[in-house]
């Protein structure tokens, strides 16, 4: 039996009432039956079979399924393709039905809008395939102080040619496929032709000196809520969503300068400046989603309290570890009430490593990573454009970790809660705890021997584990112990031995290469960690 058989969905995710459509990628057979079992958790909801006629070339074989007036469900799909000799090839792949896009945001990129470009519908398509359900139109706009060119094609600031009909393409696009697009907006950069016009409105350091950005790429303004630059943007970002159909704003800085005094020498309060910048936009498109950067971390206490849609939070060397992941997206994720949490690091295409055990944390803490775009690349520098093309090996593991968060979301996502059950486990294992109606969840991750390593240095693997013993006390009526994991391309959720033993459950798990989910389901919701 082989894992050969290419499953593409045709959505990033699907709202209530939507039909569901899954693609099989046959290659020339014999024909037989195409058997497509639909799965929630561990139960299978459906099985669906269809005949595969003979046929010397690749054939696609549409799979379409209703699924229940159910939001915020992940499900798995498992399809096999049978031939009459009795070859069997087998895909997989997932899908989720939610409210809304913002609910769950799995944040990918664009940022190539040159004219008449001719990949529009294979590149957004290969987004579907890793169920991206939202993207960053990066560096789209005609400067930063006015974002919408005056002319159809144009010359972005680094000169670029760029064309608005692209734009508008890639929307439209993206939006045929399940996909929220996001106009990028930088809160206080200007050109310097602009920031010469308007010297008041400049952000200035303690000896009244500017702010500049790059060298003398753009000047930074005072985005004080009522000032002048502020109200400025704000009416540029009515134009864009009224010119273009972006589904909202996704708002950056750079992260410095953290003190700064406008023209009168008064110092500006950034942070609230910031939090206000948001609260203004959402009270002119209460329905229009935003986020907002906090570079560095920064200032996310202030901004956790805004109302953003999601937290979306740029990491920088200066917060090396892999304990500052966690610590990080478990914050934020805490500290705003159980909104999702995406995070933005720059790891080379080539650190497989170091990518695998940074996604595995971001998304054992329920949050998700920007870093898949055009042409299906990867996110490797903070300037967009600079993109990597992906290993078929690290392409695999991606598509199947995506495929492993999207079916298993209502475990590792909202309305997931952090739990303070003890778990012993083995050295070198960390563990992430959570709570949901019914079940208990315990997020293995495998950091044997390198719990020093640096994200942002290439190191070695940790040292694979297993058997691996897991312990954590729990209410009685436990009905069943799971466990599943994307390393591998069975995806199930597998039995695992357990047993009861003075108020805690003994759990085995037979291996550990990277991440381990293991699920404790109970006789009825009450049923929990302590």
């Amino acid at each position: 039996m082989t894992e050969s058989m290419k499953i593409l969905p045709d959505k990033g995710f699907y709202r209530i009432g939507e039909t569901v459509q899954i693609r099989a990628r046959i290659d020339g057979s014999e024909g037989g039956m195409l058997e497509c079992r639909i799965l929630h958790l561990a139960d299978e909801v459906v099985k669906l079979l269809m005949p595969i006629a003979a046929s010397q070339a690749p054939q696609d074989v549409v799979v379409r399924w209703n699924p229940p007036d159910i939001v915020s469900r992940g499900y798995g799909v498992e399809v096999e393709h049978i031939e009459p000799s009795g070859v069997v090839t087998r895909g997989s792949t997932a899908f989720d039905v939610l409210e809304a896009w913002t609910s769950r945001p799995r944040y990918g990129f664009l940022s190539d809008f040159s004219p008449n470009r001719t990949d529009i519908a294979t590149t957004v398509a290969e987004l579907a395939r890793f169920h991206i359900n939202g993207v960053q139109f990066y560096d789209w706009h005609y400067r930063h102080d006015n974002p919408l060119p005056p002319t159809e094609v144009f010359l972005d600031p680094l000169g670029r040619e760029l064309s608005i009909q692209t734009v508008r393409d890639l929307i439209d696009a993206a939006s045929s496929k399940g996909m929220a697009s996001m106009a990028y907006v930088a809160v206080y950069g200007a050109s310097m032709d602009f920031w010469r016009e308007k010297p008041e409105w400049a952000l200035c350091d303690e000896h009244g000196e500017p702010h500049i950005f790059e060298g003398d790429f753009l000047g930074l303004m005072d985005p004080t809520n009522g000032g002048g630059w502020a109200n400025h943007l704000h009416g540029r970002c009515d134009e864009i969503v009224d010119s273009l159909p972006f589904a909202g704003i996704h708002i950056d800085q750079y992260g410095e300068p953290r003190t700064a005094f406008n023209r009168r020498g008064e110092e500006v309060n950034l942070p609230a400046a910031f939090s206000d910048f948001v609260r203004e936009l959402k009270r002119r498109r209460p329905n229009s989603p935003t986020t907002f950067n906090a570079v560095k971390n920064w200032p996310i206490d202030t901004l956790l309290q805004a109302p953003m849609d999601f937290s979306y939070i740029e990491l920088w060397p200066d917060m090396p570890t892999y304990g500052d992941i966690a610590e990080v997206v478990e914050n934020a994720y805490v500290g705003s009430g159980h909104k999702p949490v995406v995070i933005a690091l720059y790891l080379p295409a080539a650190h497989e490593v170091n990518i695998r055990l940074a996604n595995a944390l971001i998304a054992a803490h329920g949050g998700s990573r920007i870093e898949l775009g055009e042409g299906g690349r990867l996110l490797s520098d903070p300037y967009f454009p600079l993109h990597e093309a992906l290993s078929p090996r690290l392409n695999d593991w991606l598509r199947r970790s995506s495929d492993f968060r999207v079916r298993y979301g209502e475990l590792l996502c909202s309305p997931a809660t952090p739990s303070r059950a003890e778990v012993l486990v083995p050295d070198g294992v960390w563990t992430v705890v959570r709570e949901v109606p019914g079940w208990l969840v315990i997020n293995l991750v495998n950091m044997s021997d390198i719990a020093e390593a640096r994200w942002d240095e290439e190191h070695m693997p940790p040292s694979p584990l297993g058997p691996v013993s897991v312990e954590v006390q729990a209410d009685p009526g436990v009905r069943e112990v799971w466990a599943a994991s994307p390393d591998g391309h069975d995806q199930s959720l597998h039995r695992v031995e357990w047993l009861m033993h003075d108020g805690s459950v003994r759990v085995s798990v037979p291996s550990l290469e990277i991440w381990t989910m293991v699920a404790i389901e109970f006789t009825s919701e009450e049923g929990d960690g302590q």
